[in-house]
């Protein structure tokens, strides 16, 4: 039996799957192999067809998750590798843009200002990239133009979404843009911003058009749901004597964009402009080499302010520790054998840059970017009911009058987690000093430093709340290396800085620390210790040390300082977390092995943080 294609289909659930593997029978395909969970909440099964296959006509989706893309270069179609439409950079008829330029493609159907019109490699932004052909380019196959990254997060995200639902991006990127420095240009309500705009900030013609264009997004259809900006700036404000502005200029304009759209509330993701993640990818490498000092100062910037709906996303490297690539040649060479020719072949007259490593590559457009892009939106507004149940977000009328008021979500569970399936812990908002991690296996293995102490971070910006509302710590580990008396294994902490609330009653001295555990091993056995200044409890004992893996559940009672553990399965009794004089983990859940001396290897296969939602 010979095979002449392949694909996959993904499904949200096994009635999803078999209802789109019962189309795809009809078209030819049949089942190669068995289905697979790539995620816990996505199903793949790989099909494959002998002969010719009966495509279906494509439906129209009947509203969008809109998703805006804005910022300067790296946020747009600067990857200068061939495009590959027929394959990797093919489009996809539930991903659409608003568009900008007079024609869908260069020579293509003509559309008009914010028409909505498929999406491809080379989306509508300010500049228009459009004419910067690779030499090697076979216009005639659609390869014009240079790579961007917005198809490809929307494909990653179409898994997720309803069937009859697609993606729109809105694109309002401006390459060489920033806060600080550059032309402002012009902006008209039937064009947008000029091309030769190039400054970013609340009025600012890139701002008008920023706004102008979501509104328009969601003017489109009633039923459209604005769930995410993804915003990538910062390069140019990074070379002015001036960068120091842009944190607070970006914080502003990212205020006025919110208060602007509260009109809109009831299109946006959690019936509120407010609740809109704003996702700020990363620079690559040559930036923070050449401006390390100003690269703290803006980027650092988009860092550390979940609580505000700010996400950052790191690029800088990938799971192994190597630079992201970038259109420097040797990072995007020819593979003339395939019929693949990457930024090397293009010279001074069609390349986005003479400085090559300032802008990524078009793989990494195509894999790293949109992957973790995908997954901090998925992260941030993917976990509502609409998204889980796989249903549209019901709009509701406001009261008095027919405008809605947003899609209607239950208030739910505050989740921090560090999965597997989730992708690189990075991806998920976890950051790790003096050690490394990485994904292998379905594991997380984090390596020590010599004579140093690894902590792993995500930040925990309303910590209190899990003594007033309460919650729960399941993590799922194992340690490496031969028995050693009284060595340290996995520690937990956290505390807060911020005052308890006169529900929640607590003994000692000093902050609260709603964890201070850590695990080590004394007489052959495995224990759960409370870590005090005064002076250490054992809360206990997971059994006799092994290499196996190992359950803890820690159950925060709402209302009080009361937590109970649960080892291997087995609930131990209750005790009191308490204030003390500590010092890591403040605001932050952080994952440590103690000490800078030897210490057990540590593996996670699993951690999940859930601070409950307030009561009713």
């Amino acid at each position: 039996m010979a095979f002449k294609h392949y694909d996959v289909v993904r499904a949200a659930s096994p009635s999803d799957l078999a209802e789109k593997l019962t189309h795809k029978l009809k078209e030819g395909w049949q089942p190669f192999g068995s289905p697979v969970a790539i995620t816990p909440y996505t199903l793949m099964q790989a099909i494959a067809a002998e002969g010719d296959v009966v495509v279906s006509g494509a439906t129209e989706p009947d509203w969008f998750y809109v998703v805006v893309l804005a910022g300067q270069s790296n946020g747009m179609a600067y990857g200068e590798g061939l495009p590959l439409p027929d394959s990797y950079d093919a489009p996809d008829p539930r991903i659409k843009q608003l568009a900008r330029r007079s024609t869908v493609t260069p020579g293509g159907e003509s559309c008009t200002y914010n028409d909505i019109i498929p999406a491809d490699h080379c989306l509508h932004d300010v500049q228009d990239m459009s004419t910067l052909n690779h030499p090697k380019a076979d216009l005639s196959k659609g390869q014009y133009g240079c790579v961007g990254q917005g198809l490809h997060i929307a494909k990653k995200l179409l898994p997720y979404i309803p069937n009859n639902a697609g993606i729109l991006l809105v694109p309002c990127c401006r390459g060489g843009s920033a806060f600080t420095q550059g032309a402002e240009g012009t902006f008209s309500a039937d064009a947008g911003a000029s091309q030769d705009s190039a400054r970013w900030g609340v009025g600012k013609p890139l701002y008008q058009d920023l706004i102008a264009r979501t509104k328009a997004a969601l003017q489109k259809n009633p039923k459209n749901v604005l769930l995410a900006v993804c915003w990538m700036q910062g390069e140019f404000d990074m070379s002015a004597a001036t960068y120091a502005q842009q944190p607070a200029l970006f914080t502003a304009m990212l205020k006025q964009f919110r208060a602007d759209l509260t009109v809109f509330n009831a299109q946006c993701h959690g019936g509120s402009a407010v609740n809109v993640p704003w996702i700020c990818g990363d620079t690559t490498y040559y930036w923070k080499n050449t401006y390390a000092t100003q690269y703290d100062t803006v980027y650092g910037g988009y860092k550390n302010r979940e609580s505000e709906g700010v996400y950052f996303v790191p690029f800088m490297t990938d799971g192994n520790g190597v630079n992201t690539a970038t259109n420097a040649p040797a990072e995007d060479p020819d593979i003339p054998a395939s019929g693949y020719y990457g930024a090397a072949s293009r010279t001074n007259g069609n390349q986005v840059s003479s400085n090559r490593p300032t802008h990524f590559s078009s793989w990494a457009r195509r894999s790293i970017i949109p992957d973790r892009m995908a997954t901090a939106i998925l992260n941030a507004a993917g976990r509502t009911s609409a998204f889980i149940s796989g249903k549209a977000p019901e709009i509701k009328p406001s009261p008095g009058g027919n405008t809605p008021s947003g899609p209607s979500e239950d208030a739910s569970v505050r989740t921090i987690s560090l999965l597997p399936t989730a992708g690189e812990a990075a991806a998920q908002g976890w950051t790790i000093k003096d050690g490394g991690i990485q994904l292998s296996g379905g594991v997380f293995k984090i390596a020590k430093q010599s004579n140093k102490t690894w902590s792993l971070m995500h930040p925990v910006d309303d910590a209190v709340s899990l003594l007033t509302r309460g919650g729960r710590l399941s993590c799922k580990f194992r340690l490496s290396g031969a028995l050693t008396n009284n060595q340290f294994g996995l520690g937990i902490y956290l505390y807060t800085d911020v005052a308890l609330p006169d529900v929640v009653a607590m003994t000692g001295t000093g902050n609260p620390f709603l964890m201070s555990f850590f695990t080590q091993t004394t007489d052959g056995k495995l224990n759960l210790m409370h870590h005090k200044k005064a002076g250490n409890t054992k809360l206990g004992e997971f059994g006799n040390y092994s290499n196996d893996w190992q359950t803890l559940e820690l159950v925060f009672t709402a209302g009080s300082a009361t937590v109970t553990p649960k080892l291997n399965g087995v609930a131990g009794p209750a005790f009191q977390v308490i204030k003390d004089s500590l010092t890591l983990g403040l605001n932050a859940l952080t994952l440590t092995d103690i000490t800078k001396n030897a210490a057990y290897g540590v593996e996670i296969e699993s951690l999940v943080l859930e601070i409950n939602a307030p009561a009713a």
